[in-house]
């Protein structure tokens, strides 16, 4: 293990602490989302000792970047709205550095533990991709957020959906589920915790989107095609 790896780590945790400060969120008294977000801060500190130093690094700054497109495209449409009021919040796009690499964390333990090699076909590499989009179509037209769907959220979702079967079809069905369910469970709790203890506020007053829980299993992908794409291969194995 690299011992710049905890720092890295730390400075992440930092940065996320301060945002969560500076933007006021300590008056909600938000414990859940606390939690939930010091739990994921110790799976990325027990990860960062089965991780190299430059894979840690680019999946922290390409899930920072990624956050400020994808945060920014989804509040100005208003889809929904940050406590701290700012398009993006600070505390989403580093609170993304640390949610990703936890994700991936959690997929590659389960992975190595649960591999399923025997459904990995190149349907079913192209269909795992597809079926999170699809749910979250139809999500999304059942809350009645498609309206909020703007030109720029949706070159976002376009950007999303072909990243995230770019790296599925060139990655084993088992990872990518992996990747895929650990996303959607990390999303959906994560969500749910701030939504209901009011850091973030939807449009119909309700806790949660169901279509952003999809979302965060795009998202993920997505930081794993790019970082691909950058010669940083992170996989299951």
């Amino acid at each position: 293990m690299n011992d710049r790896n905890p720092l890295i780590v730390l400075a992440l945790i930092c940065a996320t602490v301060a945002s969560f400060l500076w933007g006021g969120y300590h008056a909600l008294m938000p414990l859940l989302f606390l939690s939930g977000l010091s739990l994921v801060s110790v799976i990325c500190l027990w990860s960062s000792s089965y991780i190299d130093t430059r894979s840690l690094a680019t999946l922290a700054i390409v899930s920072m970047a990624l956050a400020a497109v994808d945060e920014y495209a989804h509040t100005s449409s208003g889809a929904f709205s940050y406590f701290d009021g700012m398009t993006p919040s600070p505390l989403a796009v580093f609170g993304w550095s640390l949610f990703v690499l936890g994700i991936v964390a959690t997929a590659q333990y389960l992975h190595q533990r649960m591999p399923l090699e025997r459904l990995d076909t190149r349907a079913s590499r192209i269909l795992l991709a597809l079926t999170p989009v699809t749910l979250l179509i139809v999500s999304a037209w059942v809350q009645g957020y498609l309206p909020f769907f703007d030109p720029l959220l949706i070159s976002v979702y376009l950007f999303l959906t072909s990243a995230s079967l770019y790296h599925s079809y060139h990655h084993r069905f088992g990872w990518c589920m992996w990747v895929v369910i650990s996303s959607m469970i990390f999303g959906t709790i994560m969500e749910y915790l701030g939504g209901v203890e009011g850091l973030w506020v939807y449009p119909f007053d309700e806790p949660m989107a169901f279509f952003i829980v999809f979302t965060w299993a795009l998202r993920v992908l997505t930081v794993l095609a790019v970082s691909s794409l950058l010669g940083v291969e992170v996989r299951g194995e």
